[in-house]
């Protein structure tokens, strides 16, 4: 499991800035939710996925099943986040924080599973 905790602190860290930038309204939360276009219920759930995550992941270092399910939900979102920049034609270094949080997140997921 020790090789499972960087990945995982990263994943948490981005997902709580994440969230407190959704919370709070942020001018670049804001300014991204709209270049995505996606309204703003969808990104106030896609928030709540997140706190969940975080909550999941700090659990997952109790009961490993609940840190595999929130590293691949994670994972799930991270790749929602990767389609989502694509469909409005936003690539290169813009994909490169969900693309290394997607990673984050498998590889935290698939770390838990060695403490099952």
């Amino acid at each position: 499991m020790n090789w499972t905790l960087a990945p995982a602190a990263l994943l948490e860290a981005a997902l709580v800035a994440s969230l407190l930038r959704k919370t709070t309204k942020a001018a670049p939360s804001v300014e991204l939710r709209e270049t995505l276009r996606v309204p703003p219920r969808l990104w106030s759930t896609i928030g709540a996925l997140e706190g969940c995550a975080v909550v999941g992941l700090a659990i997952g270092l109790a009961r490993p099943w609940v840190g595999v399910a929130a590293g691949l939900g994670s994972a799930v979102l991270m790749l929602g986040a990767i389609l989502a920049h694509l469909r409005v034609g936003l690539a290169g270094r813009r994909l490169l924080a969900p693309t290394v949080l997607m990673a984050s997140a498998v590889v935290a997921g698939l770390g838990f599973t060695s403490s099952l």
